[in-house]
């Protein structure tokens, strides 16, 4: 009975054929590619055609052999381990929009210095200063960034504040609802800057759960949406 060098092998050859184009962006050499096959019946198949076809004269190592085996359990176990993570990631994307349609309604406060200002009432925003200020105050801006309100707050200590804006221009007059941003300057009792990290404040309106960064809160007056991730707390 003839025998033909694995390499010779037809059958062997389009395996390792389909193997090399199933796999992108990557090159496979022999059993080397066994992440691109179908399924465990094809690496058998694969493994018993070279064994069938083996030169008798220099047949396949245990060593070899063994390595294939561990090669294929490897590539057949990060697989495994990525169909689990999706799954996983799925659930939590899934749990976290559950407990992000609780804030609809809520008023939120979110890692950026916009605030939003109702047709009737008030709004309220928030920063962090680094230490203790002499002179605290606050410029509220429109989306044209014009400055329609100065708050001064005065004197404030470390830590987080609060302010309220009634929606009173400089002028005295009442300023459209919608979207503003504000700036806080202060400055200590020798006149040196304190830094001070803002943070706004919104109502929920909606949320939306197919975002590429996970679940998004869609706030009052507000054109875009906030990420669930940029949420600091709830008033």
């Amino acid at each position: 009975m003839s025998t033909s060098p694995i390499g010779s092998n037809a059958f062997l050859s389009s395996l390792q054929t389909s193997s090399s184009s199933g796999t992108s962006g990557s090159s496979t050499s022999g059993l080397g590619g066994l992440g691109g096959l179908a399924d465990v019946n094809t690496f058998y198949k694969l493994l018993v055609t070279q064994l069938t076809n083996q030169d008798p004269m220099n047949p396949l190592s245990n060593q070899d052999l063994s390595a294939q085996l561990a090669q294929f359990s490897t590539a057949s176990g990060v697989q495994g381990l990525q169909q689990s993570m999706a799954t996983l990631t799925a659930q939590l994307a899934q749990t976290q929009g559950l407990q992000a349609a609780n804030l609809v309604g809520q008023t939120v406060v979110f890692d950026n210095n916009s605030i939003s200002l109702p047709a009737s009432g008030s709004t309220a925003g928030g920063f962090t200063l680094a230490s203790s200020a002499q002179n605290v105050q606050v410029q509220v801006q429109n989306s044209a960034g014009q400055t329609v309100s100065t708050l001064q707050l005065g004197a404030l200590p470390t830590g987080v504040q609060t302010f309220s804006w009634d929606g009173t221009t400089s002028g005295g007059q009442k300023a459209p609802s919608g979207s503003y941003t504000f700036n806080v300057t202060a400055t200590d009792s020798s006149g040196q800057a304190v830094a001070a990290v803002p943070f706004g404040t919104g109502k929920v309106q909606s949320v939306y759960l197919s975002g590429s960064n996970g679940p998004s809160l869609q706030l009052q007056g507000q054109s875009g949406t906030v990420p669930l991730s940029s949420i600091q707390g709830v008033m």
